[in-house]
């Protein structure tokens, strides 16, 4: 008996660490439902003359709404047409390190790099959709801590967590399961938080920069992994304490993406 346990307990590790290194640096930041979130809510931000031209623009995209369009860059980027892309979801920082600068940015381009790159190219080219979408998306993966992390571990997606009994990652956690463990796959859920955004918040949110919205996420992260312990237990303690902080991720990112669309299709 005391060998079936052993052998059981094995097993159980195994299959965790298999979950935890089958998920690659490659996870979707947010998720679905949090970069639908953040579009929609930059959507409904937006001044009217650029929501025109944004509806305008989307009759060339396979989608029929923004929030969904918004979720392209993650399912295009396993495709060899778009395998460039894959460095452009994150920026990595060295351990100890606490300041993230243009520099931690490599030739082949990085989350920062990016939405320079696709603001420009809007800026050439209005009809340009799919450079409009790399750009949401792209503010949207900046706007989860876990993504302005450490590459030693992949953004997270090394750290083995336990969430409310199942086997995750800190980078898991943050793009989709307490998302979803808060209810904000419900449309009634999202519109509540969208509701809560004041104008102050807004003007607050908005005089700031793309390296200001970096060093927000890095300054989360490094908190995140100072209160880390591998095969820690996450509960309900540990979704009180971030809550906050995971929601007005999402209303920064949508207020940032709408100030930046505003400003690109006003010229």
């Amino acid at each position: 008996m005391m060998f079936v346990r052993v052998v059981s307990k094995m097993a159980a590790y195994i299959i965790a660490a298999t979950l935890l290194l089958g998920i690659s640096a490659d996870s979707q930041a947010f998720g679905r439902t949090g970069h639908i979130m953040i579009c929609d809510m930059s959507y409904q931000l937006i001044q009217p003359a650029t929501r025109h031209k944004l509806d305008k623009l989307l009759q060339a995209t396979p989608y029929q709404s923004f929030g969904p369009a918004c979720v392209w860059p993650d399912e295009v980027r396993s495709e060899d047409e778009y395998a460039w892309t894959k460095p452009h979801h994150y920026i990595n920082l060295q351990r100890g390190e606490t300041v993230v600068t243009r520099q931690h940015c490599p030739k082949v381009g990085c989350v920062v790099s990016a939405i320079e790159d696709m603001q420009l190219r809007l800026q050439q080219d209005q009809q340009d959709w799919q450079a409009l979408l790399f750009l949401s998306h792209y503010i949207s993966d900046l706007h989860q801590p876990l993504h302005v992390s450490f590459a030693d571990d992949l953004g997270g997606n090394r750290t083995a967590v336990y969430f409310y009994g199942e086997p995750s990652n800190l980078h898991g956690l943050w793009d989709t399961a307490m998302l979803v463990k808060l209810g904000y796959e419900a449309p009634a859920k999202q519109q509540q938080l969208f509701a809560s955004l004041t104008p102050e918040q807004q003007q607050q949110w908005r005089d700031s920069s793309l390296m200001d919205w970096t060093n927000e996420s890095a300054a989360i992260t490094v908190g995140l992994y100072q209160d880390y312990r591998p095969g820690m237990l996450i509960d309900d303690t540990y979704l009180t304490k971030h809550q906050a902080t995971l929601e007005q991720r999402l209303l920064q990112a949508a207020v940032r993406l709408a100030a930046t669309l505003d400003t690109l299709f006003a010229e």
